[in-house]
């Protein structure tokens, strides 16, 4: 009985730190545009857009899997995005898959 528990017990650590684990994130912004018409200026805002970051090779950053105790930097990426975007209402939405 000992070595049955000891056995499901290291099948479950080995699944646990073997398997990928997956992280999918993006943005969602507001974009404001100054609109010219007849009667004056109108100001015009859109809410939810979505957005990607994009990678060194030019494809989108949407999501990253990792094994074992790798870290992921998908969410740090978006983060440090952040930090010197100049869009509105600049949120990031990570979550684990």
């Amino acid at each position: 009985m000992r070595r049955i528990i000891i056995g499901i017990g290291l099948v479950i650590v080995f699944i646990n730190t073997s398997c990928e684990k997956c992280k999918k994130c993006h943005y969602t912004y507001s974009e404001t545009k100054i609109i010219q018409t007849p009667n004056g200026e109108e100001v015009q805002t859109t809410d939810g857009n979505v957005g990607y970051l994009v990678n060194d090779s030019g494809e989108l950053f949407q999501q990253e899997c990792i094994k074992g105790d790798e870290q992921f930097t998908i969410e740090e990426a978006y983060n440090q995005e952040k930090e010197t975007t100049t869009l509105d209402n600049f949120e990031v939405i990570c979550e684990d898959i």
